[in-house]
């Protein structure tokens, strides 16, 4: 490509700009969502960490006594067991696969013509242009997504993007399994799942940008000319950035660990359970649904594959889907927004995330 003023018209204006961008985007998603999230993440993390890393760690810890530290070391949240499968299975090959995307995007001279595409739609919930890459990207990986909020110009930007992520956006793998429980109902509830989840994307976009105060910032990239990405440069960039993100992020991942190990060891969490399934009851959900939602916590689609096995009417499947799509994101999430946006706001998107389930929850069951 060159930097011809035709090219540029192609790019930047409808309708082959849309077409372009449509295309791109589905790129993305396929290479992050799909291939990276889904057959890179499948041999790093099930194969190597939980297959091959997991039981020869456990086998070396096995001499120790059972008892706390045995727990804390190499339990379900381990520090020498979840924490490396997590960080280095699932965290660093999408983050590694996000800034080798973006990295080419950048470097090709693309993403600022991206941007100024959506830069108008986006205005509206509180963005600019450049947040079509988060929010797209979530649907791939909300933890991955949620560093990417990065490239946006302003802290309100990033917290309205990370508070989007968070709300409603749920993952590949979490989609994945909400698909193929929703569509053999039909596809009346399956456009009614869609509709419901795109309803409240918009309307907590519009809520934050009118509540938070401030503006979208001034959509201002300059246009370099458009050439063939460089592999050196973008090999460079990506790994750079990969790095500094872990040496940022393990001490995170370490305190997650740390406190679901405890709540593990003192038994807390059966009686995390018991005290939410008053909560089920409200959503017109089976007693049981406080287990998926739990797990959801851990894996978001460890969530939504809890309802599989659950007798449930069309109904009850629907309100059961939305709520875990609304429900707090994974616990690698969480703590990648706690990084990202300081523990309070972590906290607060936390509290909100349970609230907002709950209640479009009952709401939806007091409706059908």
């Amino acid at each position: 490509p060159g930097g011809r003023p035709r090219a540029d018209r192609l790019l930047l204006e409808p309708p082959a700009g849309l077409v372009t961008i449509a295309l791109v985007l589905l790129s993305l998603y396929y290479f992050i969502g799909v291939f990276v999230a889904g057959e890179v993440v499948y041999l790093t993390e099930e194969v190597i960490m939980r297959g091959l890393y997991e039981p020869a760690v456990r086998g070396v810890l096995s001499r120790l006594p059972p008892g706390p530290v045995h727990t804390a070391l190499a339990g379900e949240y381990g520090l020498l067991t979840m924490t490396p499968s997590y960080v280095f299975g699932l965290i660093a090959p999408l983050v590694l696969g996000f800034y080798l995307a973006l990295a080419v995007l950048e470097d090709s001279g693309y993403l600022p013509r991206m941007a100024s595409l959506v830069d108008r739609v986006l205005t509206s919930l509180g963005l600019n242009g450049k947040a079509v890459i988060p929010l797209i990207l979530g649907m791939g990986c909300v933890t991955m997504a949620v560093v990417t909020t990065r490239i946006l110009s302003t802290p309100r930007e990033r917290l309205i993007a990370t508070a989007l992520l968070a709300l409603a956006i749920p993952c590949s793998a979490q989609l994945g399994v909400m698909v193929a429980l929703v569509a053999p109902l039909g596809p009346a509830f399956l456009l009614a799942y869609c509709l419901i989840i795109l309803a409240f994307l918009v309307a907590a976009g519009t809520a934050l940008n009118a509540l938070l105060p401030g503006s979208s910032s001034d959509f201002l990239m300059p246009l370099p000319p458009l050439r063939w990405p460089q592999l050196a440069n973008v090999l460079r960039k990506a790994i750079h950035r990969t790095e500094s993100f872990l040496r940022e992020a393990i001490p995170f991942f370490l305190l997650g660990s740390l406190l679901l190990s405890g709540l593990e060891i003192a038994g807390a969490l059966p009686a995390v359970e018991a005290y939410a399934r008053p909560a089920t009851a409200w959503m017109g959900l089976p007693p049981e649904a406080a287990r998926a939602f739990i797990l959801g916590f851990v894996r978001r689609d460890f969530g939504a594959a809890g309802f599989y096995h659950m007798a449930l009417t069309p109904a009850e499947t629907l309100v059961a889907m939305v709520v875990i799509t609304l429900f707090v994101p994974c616990i690698a999430s969480v703590l990648i927004i706690a990084k990202e946006r300081g523990p309070l706001q972590a906290a607060l998107l936390w509290c909100l995330s349970v609230l907002i389930a709950l209640g479009v929850g009952g709401l939806l069951n007091a409706l059908m």
